[in-house]
């Protein structure tokens, strides 16, 4: 199957937008939704019969097809609905496991729905949340497992550390993170919202106390479809946000049943990774990831922009420094998204760290050079009308 905009028929997206920000929320193949909405129909066909016959040993088999795709042990895997549900799930079941003055780590690039469940946490055990500061775009691997290792402390209990930076879309080295906190007794919370469908994963290899990502994302599955995966130590302590029938169960029984929902989304993942295999895992890492630094070092050239210094740290996304000079304010990301989508018909992420405002984009199979050569067009006419 041929990649770029040939491509893009496969999924709905508007034609009339240059879509550069797959990384917020995904975007589902039109295959795949009609998955899903083939489940829907079968459950309301008979509801009842569905649940009790059919929903368990659908649900056992999206978890197995998952396992293999991710690296993961079966057994160790749930499905949530998104990322962020999986840090408060780990969270507020191990508020027992903090007292007073317990610290959780985690950096300045963390997601600010991570970021808000640490200070809710944090408020009712008296931990606290601290940031290490990561500078960028000048970070590397070595710089970001010294500044982390140079924090951790004996007061240190969990550190959550992200797998892909959604703000800067930084991968972290986070196997090293890892091991180094085994040896010292602590728990670590991978928030690996982007990385499933973008990196190669081996969760076992990867060895962290618990996992979480999104399959909406850059799997492709419709949204309301993520995972945990949590190590056989811990599950008895893990529990749904929602406590409901099989309370006292297993691990997985727990998770299967939280109350009635629409399950098709998890009952998507099957088509979702079939749709991916379809494209070929290999082809998509290479396309996305030649694309946005091909697209990068065009924008930064054109906007002369300081160039990022290690595309090896990126995988489907890249952060750059917006090349305008704005008055900040709390919504000004939304201000400039709404804006390059109104006048440009452009859609693209923003974000501030440090003081500093970054546009994100993406790169997509259905993505090619012209969609940033649009974006270079509105950001110099932008540039103009800002001065």
């Amino acid at each position: 199957m041929e990649f770029g905009n040939k491509i893009k028929s496969e999924w709905l997206l508007d034609d009339n937008v240059t879509f550069l920000n797959h990384g917020s929320f995904g975007a589902t193949p039109i295959k795949v939704l009609k998955a899903k909405e083939e489940i829907e129909r079968r459950l309301e066909r008979e509801p009842l019969s569905f649940f009790a016959d059919e929903y368990f040993v659908l649900l056992k088999e999206s978890v197995s097809k998952l396992s293999k795709f991710i690296g993961a042990k079966e057994e160790n895997l749930v499905l949530v609905e998104n990322a962020t549900t999986g840090v408060n799930t780990v969270l507020h079941s191990l508020e027992k496991e903090l007292k007073p003055g317990d610290e959780i780590i985690t950096t300045n690039h963390v997601y600010q729905g991570v970021r808000n469940t640490m200070e809710y946490i944090c408020k009712k055990t008296g931990a606290k949340a601290i940031e290490i500061d990561i500078p960028f775009p000048n970070a590397d691997n070595k710089l970001i497992i010294e500044k982390i290792r140079d924090k951790i402390n004996e007061k240190t209990k969990i550190l959550i550390i992200d797998h892909i930076a959604s703000p800067t879309a930084l991968i972290f080295p986070i196997k090293e993170l890892i091991d180094f906190c085994r040896s010292k007794g602590i728990l670590t919370l991978v928030d690996g919202a982007h990385a499933p469908g973008m990196l190669d994963l081996n969760l076992e290899m990867i060895g962290a106390d618990f996992y979480t990502g999104n399959c909406h994302k850059w799997m492709f599955t419709p949204k309301s479809c993520a995972f945990l995966s949590v190590s056989k130590k811990w599950q008895s302590m893990i529990k749904p946000l929602t406590i409901s029938l099989f309370y006292g169960k297993s691990f997985s029984e727990e998770f299967a049943w939280t109350g009635t929902k629409n399950p098709a989304p998890f009952l998507s993942l099957s088509p979702a990774i079939d749709f991916y295999n379809s494209l070929n895992f290999d082809n998509v890492k290479d396309y996305n990831h030649n694309l946005v630094c091909e697209a990068t070092e065009f924008i930064c050239k054109e906007l002369n922009i300081p160039e990022f210094p290690d595309f090896e740290m990126l995988g489907f996304m890249a952060s750059i420094e917006f090349p305008v000079k704005v008055p900040m304010n709390e919504h000004l990301t939304m201000e400039l998204r709404n804006h390059f989508m109104k006048e440009y018909k452009i859609e693209l992420s923003f974000h501030i760290l440090n003081s500093k405002v970054f546009f994100r984009i993406s790169s997509q199979v259905y993505n090619e050079i012209e969609d940033y050569k649009k974006l270079v067009t509105a950001m110099k006419d932008f540039i103009s009308k800002n001065k």
